[in-house]
């Protein structure tokens, strides 16, 4: 019977615990971020920023295919006039990051590192114009 309660009481404290590390890449709305839009094609990225549960780093979500999706920490800041970021969904093989000049509100898009080299670099955006606003949707 203990060996019994002893399970339970570990997949209990299991499930909690995953549930709980699970909420902490969630992102609810409205929200603080960042609309960019580049107008020669259209293009659209839209950027929220949290702390995460311990309080002690942003991360990043981006709206992928309609939800926001955690995309990757600020890797570096300076209030009030820039802050980068990683996007680890862009590419699977190539660190790939953001970089926004908060005096102009210009996003460009940075390679890191090429890794294996095999995908395809002709769809990284051109820079962008951004705005920040609360999301709502």
């Amino acid at each position: 019977m203990k060996i019994k309660n002893k399970t339970i009481i570990l997949i209990t404290t299991l499930f909690l615990f995953s549930v709980n590390t699970a909420k902490s890449y969630e992102v609810t709305l409205p929200n603080f971020g960042f609309i960019c839009i580049n107008k020669l094609n259209n293009e659209k990225f839209e950027f929220i920023f949290s702390r995460n549960d311990n309080d002690t780093s942003d991360i990043v979500f981006r709206r992928i295919n309609g939800k926001f999706k955690y995309v990757g920490n600020v890797l570096a800041q300076k209030s009030g006039s820039y802050v980068l970021w990683e996007d680890k969904s862009y590419y699977k093989t190539i660190d790939f990051a953001w970089n926004l000049d908060k005096v102009t509100s210009i996003l460009t898009p940075i390679i890191l590192s090429v890794g294996l080299d095999i995908e395809d670099k002709s769809k990284i955006p051109r820079k962008m114009t951004c705005n920040s606003r609360s999301i709502y949707y």
